[in-house]
């Protein structure tokens, strides 16, 4: 069964780094250049997994993780949410776990860090990326 993830974050580049990231474990992927984008896509559309940017204009990482651990439905609330970001403040890490993110990265993260983290959060074994789509 393939697993869909949500990559949300302002930065085209960013969100195609991301997919070329984790390409081998043959995931479908929904993308958002706003969180608010963001939430519209996670309430129509499943999704196993959320990669959401910290620093985005509008509405930033911590207010998306938290109007998605607010949502109505279970399903919704329920999905992990890695947040990334290249902030150097040493709370962001904590502020972010305080907001119900399931997990915090910095950039830069290189391709085997992200890929650990997803398989984490997705349940995948280390051998995923050799499953048949």
């Amino acid at each position: 069964m393939k697993r869909t993830v949500l990559i949300v974050d302002d930065s085209d580049t960013i969100r195609h780094i991301i997919k070329v990231y984790l390409m081998k474990l043959k995931l479908d992927f929904f993308d958002a250049d706003r969180a608010d984008r963001g939430l519209k896509l996670l309430g129509a559309s499943p999704v196993d997994l959320v990669i959401a940017d910290f620093n985005m204009p509008g509405m930033n990482g911590l207010d998306f993780v938290r109007q998605v651990r607010a949502a109505g439905r279970p399903e919704v609330r329920r999905v992990p949410i890695v947040l990334l970001t290249g902030g150097k403040a040493p709370d962001l890490d904590l502020r972010a776990l305080e907001a119900g993110a399931s997990e915090f990265v910095r950039k830069p993260i290189s391709s085997a860090a992200l890929t650990a983290v997803v398989r984490r959060h997705l349940g995948l074994p280390e051998d995923a990326d050799e499953l048949v789509a």
